[in-house]
């Protein structure tokens, strides 16, 4: 057997989920706007730098260099500042190249590292000075003796350590010297996980907590369910009162209020059930204490003639109580709350024909008369046929027994406005208007009657037609006598 599942489980799941997903979501955008924000960045501060070394070196320097990034270049002051002894050292460097000019080539020379810089940084950034003959005049200690970079501008290449270098180079107007400064992209990997790092920390170690607070408030949330599950545990059996549905929340109150009519439905059908038993159990105490009294006769009868007559007095008793059991069962499985059972496609013209053949017997053993009519093109009524012959054959056995000997009897079939229907229509003593709705009443029988009978044949009758959602009623039979019993079918 499957386990049942749990409501505050799959909420908690589903938005532990939900959240884990959308932060993760939020966490990608962010990494992947702040690594294009990194390389920019970087960028940007490659492209200052060598411009600021560019306008070191060459002082005069008058032709603005549009930097290609964002961001404004940064002060003669701060360079300064971070490279102190860099004025010496480029002064010795033009000094040189002076001198040079008119001496000869000489050794480039090659700086210390940068003190102002960080270890980490220092190994991450390196740069040249070339003159525009080719001669480098300065480098980091970390730079090779070889340009770094051929091209002008944004270039990338690898080293054969298979470090991954940015460069930018820039010319000065006269193309006397030459900057390139290079970054490891170490460093940028370096940030950027530093920047993962940090968005995917709050997730890590939030998630336990949000799962803590999801939890309680799920429990929180769904504790009127819990309420009213011990409510309805704590009842007895007998006890069909309705649920409180005005303390329920907006999202329960149509499960209690549906709870509530079940609850009635319930109730009626008990109380229905009781009184069908209890009335059940009243009918069947005549016939069989008439029975027992008949065998006690026949026991006692001095004579063949007594016997014969007590044996057809029992025999009558064992008829109708045998008629009454099976219109108790038959009325026990109609409920006109519960789908038609066995549906399908009826031709009434056919049922109305086999069941006045099968009545036909009784009629003429009591002089009657039975007339069939049937208009053409009836249509097929959607329907369970033995119920519908069941419906017809009560209407036509009560038109038979309460018709006197010689009487007539009709079955129609015709129809109208909105369908068609069956009419059975006999000139019998009739039912008075005062009671002909109280005539479809389980075992209500009119006073005045003399002919046996269990009360429950209209009611099965009206129960056979609320289950095929037609109506039946009770008129004044033709010629202002007898009774017409007629059942409205939509279709």
């Amino acid at each position: 057997m499957q386990p049942p599942h749990s409501l505050s489980r799959r909420l908690l799941v589903g938005l532990v989920i939900v959240s884990f997903v959308y932060w993760a979501v939020v966490a990608w955008i962010t990494v992947r706007d702040s690594v294009d924000e990194v390389y920019e960045l970087f960028d940007v501060h490659l492209a200052q730098t060598a411009l600021a070394v560019l306008r070191v070196v060459d002082p005069d320097e008058t032709d603005p260099v549009m930097i290609p990034e964002r961001g404004p270049a940064p002060s003669l002051e701060d360079i300064l500042n971070r490279w102190p002894h860099l004025t010496e050292r480029l002064a010795q460097a033009r000094s040189g190249n002076a001198g040079q000019s008119k001496l000869g080539p000489k050794t480039p020379m090659v700086t210390g590292s940068i003190r102002s810089m960080q270890q980490e940084y220092e190994k991450s950034l390196r740069y040249q000075v070339w003159n525009g003959e080719g001669i480098l005049l300065l480098r980091s200690a970390n730079a090779p003796a070889t340009p770094m970079t051929l091209q002008d501008a944004y270039s990338e290449t690898i080293d054969s350590q298979d470090r991954t270098w940015r460069h930018y180079a820039v010319w000065d107007q006269d193309r006397h010297f030459r900057i390139i400064v290079s970054e490891a992209y170490d460093l940028r990997n370096h940030l950027v996980r530093t920047i993962v790092w940090h968005l995917a920390s709050p997730l890590a170690l939030g998630l336990p907590v949000l799962i803590v607070l999801l939890w309680f408030s799920i429990n929180r949330g769904l504790n009127p369910l819990g309420v009213l599950t011990r409510e309805i545990s704590r009842r007895k059996p007998d006890n069909l009162t309705p649920l409180d549905a005005s303390s329920a929340p907006g999202e329960v109150r149509p499960m209690v209020l549906a709870l509530n009519e079940l609850l009635l439905r319930v109730s009626h059908a008990i109380e229905g059930e009781r009184r069908f038993t209890s009335n059940a159990a009243h009918e069947l105490r005549t016939p069989l204490a008439a029975i027992q009294a008949q065998l006690h006769a026949v026991r006692r009868a001095d004579s063949a003639e007594e016997r014969k007559q007590g044996l057809e007095q029992l025999q009558r008793g064992v008829e109708r109580s045998t008629r009454l059991v099976g219109q108790l069962l038959t009325l026990a499985r109609l409920d006109p709350d519960q789908p038609l059972p066995d549906s399908g496609v009826a031709n009434i013209a056919e049922i109305a024909e086999a069941v006045c053949a099968e009545l036909a017997t009784l009629a003429l053993q009591r002089d009657q008369t039975l007339e069939l009519t049937v208009e053409p093109d009836l249509p097929q009524l959607p329907g369970n046929a033995d119920m519908l012959a069941m419906l017809l054959a009560n209407l036509v056995d009560n038109a038979i027994r309460y018709t006197p000997q010689g009487g007539h009897i009709d079955v129609a079939l015709s129809h109208y406005l909105f369908g068609f229907m069956i009419e059975v229509s006999d000139d019998g003593p009739g039912i008075p208007a005062s009671q002909r709705d109280r005539v479809f009443e389980r075992f209500y029988r009119i006073a005045s009657q003399d002919q046996p009978g269990t009360g429950l044949g209209l009611a099965i009758c009206r129960r056979i037609a609320e289950l095929h959602k037609a109506r039946m009623t009770l008129t004044e039979g033709p010629h202002q006598r007898g009774v017409t019993a007629s059942v409205f079918f939509s279709g």
